[in-house]
This record gives structure tokens, sequence and C-alpha cells, in this order.
């Protein structure tokens, strides 16, 4: 950006037509240096003749002395440089009387001009009264000056035109400095307005080279994505960004895209139409919208069809966005192509529905036979087989939970998970788990600590279900925490309102909840897992090595219960020092 129209100007030269300059000029000792010079000169050349050479004379030499006077106190106060024109007056007076000619009269000029224009009106009366009394020298000095002795009409009208005039002077003297001065105040503060906006300039310049810069950054570093589509759009949802990611996963190009396009031309219309239809949506980009414009973000997956009419399965992240001055503009897509993952997840899912089955059924033959071989009265097993069968039966049913937990997760991925509500006490559940998990506690060393409501807390639910998810909290607390360690379960009820605070008390806007805890002292999980630590087969770091037994199933199962009983599973925990879940289920009808 150019700055030179910003440029400071240089100090303009000063002339003899400003104001100050000429008027300092006249002010100065040098025009009554110049006029008595001339003076001297007319006297000694007798272009004037001399009438009283004595009174000529004294006026050239108290002449001399005021205008030496006057070039010694030029930067004397202005009182002082008063008594140079008085004296300069008496010079002239003198010289009046000692010439008896009216020629030396023009010398008053210089005198009356400085007195004139005082910055006081001081030297207006002394300008008029200065004049009268060289008018009257002639005639007070006596008979022998008669010669040089004014008309009468002079001694009225000299004092009252040198009075006028000097009124006048001062006046416009006094006005004219008035200007000066704002014209200087003024070009000072022109000076500093000046400096302020080269200085808002310059910054405006830097601010200018740094947005280009970000920009040049934002824009590489989006072109540098492939993987992902990036785009940008309007708040109409026209396109005005589209990356190579997007070039690459919908095969157009940049140029035939941007500001022409729309993001609704690359997506399913039967899928908008339903998205419309759900959410009550006017038209499809606002149902494409919905939840971001609601919450601020939204990730899900929705269906890219490209230019060849493919369809494709992408994860797709929306947030608005907004222009410098921080008005919404239009909304940012970022989609990662989920086709090939997604068509993965199904056949994994179909796998594990498909396994499951086929493995239930010989796993209930297999315990079916147990039950009959131990059992048995007429064919007694030694102690021996029966330890060796009871082994067999143990591992049996720990296959079928497994299998059960297997085919848990396929119908909750498919949609097929249903709730059998009804009446539950979260007490009894707990104290079932405790009971549950007691024999394994005991064996490594933990003690468990139960702490629920004398009277139970009834909830409305699924009891196997949520038995389910507390036995899995307990028994996971139980394999994390070496010995010596404790597990507490506690049960309490609590008020919870619109935004998710928690209340011990009940107040306005709140609904009652219960808070089912599972705190333990065990060795904690890693920060960076947590945000993966209910996705299905994931085991953290300190599972795997500590060799902690399990599939990755338990919390997985037991989040999709607390979902699916309108609550929440929260944890906090910090590795080497414990982790506490917490389920957060309201005290109402299950829908």
């Amino acid at each position: 950006m150019s700055l030179a129209v910003l440029d400071r100007p240089a100090a303009p030269r000063r002339r003899l037509t400003d104001p100050a300059v000429w008027q300092a000029a006249v002010r100065s000792p040098l025009p009554c240096t110049v006029m008595f010079s001339v003076a001297a000169v007319l006297l000694v050349t007798g272009w004037v003749p001399v009438t009283a050479p004595a009174a000529a004379g004294a006026g050239l030499v108290v002449a001399v002395a005021a205008t030496a006077t006057a070039w010694g106190v030029r930067r004397a106060p202005a009182a002082v440089r008063l008594a140079v024109p008085v004296a300069h007056l008496a010079a002239i007076a003198l010289l009046y009387a000692g010439t008896a000619s009216a020629t030396v009269l023009f010398l008053l000029l210089s005198p009356l001009w400085v007195l004139a224009s005082h910055p006081t009106r001081a030297g207006v009366p002394l300008a008029a009264g200065g004049t009268a009394v060289v008018l009257l020298v002639p005639h007070l000095m006596g008979e022998a000056f008669a010669a040089a002795t004014p008309l009468r009409g002079a001694l009225v009208l000299g004092p009252l035109v040198a009075a006028v005039g000097s009124f006048a002077v001062n006046e416009n003297y006094r006005r004219v400095a008035t200007q000066s001065r704002d014209i200087a105040r003024l070009q000072r503060e022109q000076a500093a307005l000046l400096e302020q906006v080269q200085s808002r300039a310059d910054e405006l310049d830097t601010a200018s080279r740094i947005l280009a810069a970000r920009a040049q950054t934002m824009t590489s570093v989006i072109d540098a994505v492939t993987q992902q589509s990036i785009i940008g759009t309007d708040r109409d949802g026209t396109i005005r960004v589209w990356n190579p990611g997007a070039e690459r996963m919908l095969g157009l190009l940049r140029p035939d895209v941007v500001r022409q396009r729309s993001i609704l031309e690359f997506h399913d219309p039967e899928e908008l139409a339903a998205a419309a239809a759900s959410t009550g949506s006017t038209s499809p980009l606002d149902a494409l919208v919905h939840v971001a414009r609601q919450e601020g973000s939204d990730v899900r997956d929705w269906t890219y069809v490209a230019a060849d009419g493919t369809p494709r399965t992408v994860s797709v992240a929306i947030t608005p966005r907004a222009d410098d001055r921080g008005v919404h503009a239009g909304w940012n897509f970022v989609g990662t192509d989920m086709t090939e993952t997604r068509a993965t997840e199904r056949m994994k899912d179909q796998f594990v529905s498909l396994i499951s089955h086929e493995l239930r059924t010989p796993l209930s033959s297999i315990l079916g036979y147990l039950e009959l071989v131990m059992d048995d009265e007429d064919s007694p097993l030694t102690d021996e087989q029966r330890q060796y069968l009871s082994t067999v039966e143990r591992n049996a049913q720990r296959l079928l939970r497994l299998v059960g937990d297997l085919l848990f997760t396929a119908q909750v991925e498919s949609g097929r998970f249903t709730l059998q509500p009804a009446d539950v006490d979260l007490a009894a559940v707990v104290r079932a788990a405790e009971e549950t998990a007691r024999v394994a506690a005991a064996g490594a060393g933990v003690e468990i600590v139960v702490d629920v409501p004398a009277d139970g807390l009834v909830v409305s639910g699924d009891a196997v279900r949520l038995g389910q998810a507390c036995d899995n909290l307990v028994s996971n607390a139980v394999k994390f925490t070496p010995s010596g360690g404790q597990v507490r379960l506690s049960l309490r009820r609590s008020w919870q309102s619109e935004d998710g605070a928690l209340t011990d008390d009940e107040r306005p806007g709140t609904v009652p909840v219960a808070l089912l805890s599972v705190a333990d002292t065990g060795m904690g999980i890693p920060a960076g897992e947590q945000g993966e630590l209910f996705t299905r087969f994931f085991r953290s770091s300190t599972a795997r090595r500590n060799a902690v037994p399990g599939v990755g199933l338990g919390l997985t199962i037991t989040k999709a219960i607390t979902t699916a009983h309108g609550g929440a599973l929260d944890l906090v925990s910090a590795e080497g020092q414990g982790t506490t879940f917490t389920m957060t289920l309201p005290v109402g009808a299950v829908s």
C-alpha cells in the first residue's frame, strides 16, 4: 500500500507578503535607523537648512542614542521597549525645532508605528501625546523658533490623526497577532495530526501486510489438505472455497464450482428432504446446518454425490463462518470420506452378529451337557473330574457372556436395542453388583465400600440392563485397582438444571436425577486416551501395560445403556490416582 500522499510536507518558505514577516521588519530598529540616517545626510548636505544648530545637534545625538538602544533591547520586555520610540519622538521634536522644516516630520512614521503596533493599547496615547509634543516644541521654545511653529489647526488635527491612526493600527495589529497565534496553533495541530495520520497509516500498512500474510498462509494450508474436502459457502449456500481435497473427492475443479454451484448440489436430495422433515426446517440448507446453527458446530455422516453420480459417505464437520466484523457470513464444511470405513464397519458388525449367533448355539449345548454330566447321580464324578469340568464350565460361561456382549453391541449399532421399562430400585442394583464382585475383589485384595440410601432410590428403567451397566463399572473398578486399594459405590439423589449443572437442593427449573458413582484408587487412565474410552474394543495403555484381562466392550455397553435411559456417563481420572465414573439417570419415565 502506497503512503506517498501522507508524507509530511516540507516547511514553507516565509515570504514578504506574510504579515508576520513584514510586521516584524517594520517594528525592528532597522526602519528608524534608515530614516534617521537619511535625515542626518540631509542635514549635513544642506538639503534641509538648519536654523538652530544646537537643537538640531541635540536631536541627532538623542536619535543616535535611542537607535543604539533600540538595537540592544530588541528582546527586552514590552514595557521597556516603549521608551525607545518615546526617545525618538523627543529627537524628532528637537530636529523639528532646529530646522524649522516640516520635512523632518516624516521621521514620525517609525516611532508612531512602533507605538501603534505595541501588543497593548498603551502605545496609542503615547503616540497621540508624542505627536502633540513634537508639534508644540517650537512654540514652547519661544520666539527664536517661531518659524517652526505650526498652524493652530495642525496642533489639533495632528494628534487626532495620530490617535485615530494608532488606534486603528493597534486594533489591526492585535487582530493580526491573534490570527497569527491561531495560525501557529493550527499549524502545530496540523503537524500533530499529520504525525498521527502517518502513524495510523504505518499501522494500517503493517496490519494489511499481516492480514495478507495470514490469508496467504491460510490459503496454502487449505490447498495443502488433499485427503479432506474443505468447502466454504456464503449464507445462501453458494460455494466460495473449494480446496484440492474437494476436487479429489467430488471430481470438479475449483473454477467450475466457486461462485457457480451450491453446496446442496453435492448432497443426496432425499437425505436432505428427510432431514428437513425431521427438524422442521423450511429449506434443505436450513436442514443441513440446523444443528450447527443451534449448537455452534455439528459432526455427522452425510451422503455426498460426486460429479459422476457416485454417492460417498462423508463425515462432515459444519461450523458457522463470520467476517472481519464478527457478522455471520456463511458456513464451513470439512469432510472426510468414510465410504470404505463405514462399509468395513458394516461388514464387521455383520460378521460379529453372525459369529455371535453361530457361537451361542454350541456354547449353550456345551453348558447344557456339562450340567447333565456334573449333576448325573447315576455316574458320580471324581473330585478331579469335577474340578476339570468346573474349569470348562467357567470358561464356557465367560465365552457366553462375551458372545452376549458382542450381540448387544451389534444391536446397539443397528438400532435394534430396546428397553423393558419398569420401576427399578437402584440401591438394590448397586448392592447386587457389589455382591457379584465381592469374591473377585476379595481375591484381589480390594475393599468395596457401598454407600446407598437406606430407603432406596427408584427410577424407571430396564432392571436387567441397568444391572449389566452397574456390573460392568464395578468389575472394571476391581480389575484396575491393585491390592490394598478401595472401590467406593455411592448413590444419591440430586437435581439438574437445563444447562446440566447439579445441585443438592431442589431449585426452580431443575429436575430430579439419580447419581450413581463408582470410584476406585487404581491405575487411572491417561488424559489423552479418555476420549476414546467408550469406543468398541478400545483398551487403554495402562490396561495393556498391566495385562488386565478384557476385550474393550464393557464401557461401550454401559455408555449405550445409560444413553438409552436418557442419562449421561462421565468420568474423572488421573493416571496413577484412580478413576471415578458417574452415571446420571433421570428420575422419571423412560420413553
